[in-house]
């Protein structure tokens, strides 16, 4: 049974909060964050301690990994911190804001002897795990284009203000939600390597130095391409759609699956009881214990960043 630390209690933090004491193989030993009133709400109902400092967990508690779920900027320096105590890192994605960041963390998770996993949580939707199965099956024929079409009101005065500033988040409305797309497909090709991108990013709705729309396109060495369009200005809709030589599926709100079929669009069910943050950690916990499982480790985590800093470079 692992140990795991919660580092960071926003809604991703909180989320796994719900999801982990159903897990059969890690528990939550201590939770962190820097608003003590907040870290202590869980701490009392939950019976675990807490901490305000990441840097004193350590010493506090019998630790085994840790569930980083703090601002982009902050990724590198956590994970390396844990890595070089020895303890495993689940690093909520981006993996880290540059290229050079995530190598940084691989070197660390290597010379310490410990693993480092990335949490991309929309490939344990049951949706794209269907998906995944069509492409390895070949049930629908090759998959030759993929296209995702994402609006939504980035801006909202709700949203911490740490996201609109390019230092701290890396960038914008790409490295949030682009890293979504390119793990999806990432993960139903098997492809990571040499993928060619053309790319366009502004923002022509504020001063945030933070693109608020964009598209790229990206081109992989087996010819199969895929297109994302983001508007973060409003919020209209979302669609993702795979292209195969026999007929195509689409995914629209995340969740919802359907396959073109005689003319039509027909929905396939997606009712599943699995969570996905519980099936991501107990991937996760395979990872740690060097079973096959699905979670991206670092290296995969670098090739997203990779493909990020391609967009933004164009």
């Amino acid at each position: 049974m692992l140990n795991i630390a919660i580092i960071g209690l926003g809604n991703i933090g909180k989320n796994h909060i719900k999801a982990i004491p159903n897990s059969k193989n890690c528990r939550i030993c201590a939770v962190c964050d820097s608003n003590e009133e907040l870290a202590k709400q869980y701490s009392e109902s939950l019976g675990f301690p807490y901490f305000l400092n990441y840097k004193d967990i350590p010493g506090g508690v019998e630790l085994d990994a840790a569930l980083i779920t703090l601002p982009h900027f902050l990724h590198c320096e956590s994970a390396v911190f844990f890595l070089e105590k020895g303890i495993h890192v689940f690093m909520v994605k981006p993996m880290a804001n540059t290229v050079e960041e995530c190598d940084r963390m691989i070197a660390a998770a290597k010379a310490n002897n410990v693993k480092l996993a990335i949490a991309h949580p929309q490939r344990f939707f049951y949706a794209n795990t269907l998906v995944k199965e069509f492409v390895d099956s070949k049930k629908l024929g090759e998959l030759c284009m993929f296209t995702e079409f994402r609006t939504t009101d980035y801006f909202t005065p709700g949203r911490p203000k740490w996201f609109l500033n390019k230092k701290q988040a890396g960038g914008g409305i790409v490295m949030n939600f682009g890293t979504h797309a390119i793990d999806k497909l990432f993960y139903v090709l098997g492809e990571t390597k040499d993928v060619d991108v053309f790319a366009s990013t502004a923002n022509i709705k504020n001063d945030a130095d933070i693109e608020g729309h964009a598209q790229f396109m990206m081109k992989f060495p087996s010819g199969v391409t895929g297109t994302v369009t983001f508007s973060g200005y409003n919020s209209c809709g979302y669609d993702a759609i795979y292209y195969f030589t026999n007929g195509a599926l689409k995914i629209s709100d995340t969740s919802l699956l359907y396959q073109f079929k005689d003319g039509k669009w027909e929905k396939i069910d997606t009712t599943t009881s699995v969570s996905p943050l519980l099936y991501q950690i107990e991937e996760f916990c395979k990872y740690v214990n060097s079973e096959p499982s699905i979670v991206p480790d670092g290296e995969f985590g670098r090739d997203v960043i990779v493909v990020i800093e391609k967009v933004y470079n164009n």
